[in-house]
């Protein structure tokens, strides 16, 4: 698992693209794992089952998300998905935070408000992107992930 979702990702260092408005119509979420605990860990994300990107260390992953409702995971202790009713022209914005339980490493997902991201943001110098097949030269290009 781990193989292929490194398979899949590339990394690029730009900090201010999460703040950019989403496309007209479509919400725009982000990741955040602001700390390096387990940094050479991957910690897959998905949303409605499908991956959307992973962090490693200190990085964030953001995509577009059709309105509507969405379940976003990650490796998680029991707390089950992070639910999110997504509204055009949202931002979302979700804190991971990585922590390591009788040696297992575990993602809690909580959502934060922008001030709180921005600030988190500071401190994260690496975003973690899947690459969209024919649009591989566009930063921004991401596909937009439907709701249920």
């Amino acid at each position: 698992m781990r193989a292929l979702v490194l398979a899949g990702l590339a990394l690029a260092a730009c900090a201010q693209a999460p703040a950019t408005p989403a496309p007209r119509g479509v919400a725009r979420v982000c990741v955040l794992r602001p700390d390096s605990l387990a940094a050479s860990a991957t910690m897959a994300v998905r949303d409605n089952g499908r991956l959307v990107g992973a962090t490693r260390g200190a990085s964030y992953v953001c995509w577009l998300a059709a309105p509507g409702e969405h379940q976003i995971t990650s490796i998680d202790d029991d707390t089950g998905p992070t639910l999110l009713h997504a509204r055009p022209d949202a931002r979302y914005w979700i804190h991971q935070e990585v922590s390591a339980l009788a040696g297992d490493l575990h993602a809690h997902l909580d959502f934060v408000d922008e001030p709180t991201a921005l600030e988190m943001l500071e401190r994260i110098d690496t975003r973690v992107l899947l690459s969209v097949r024919g649009h591989e030269d566009e930063d921004d290009a991401m596909a937009i992930v439907p709701a249920r």
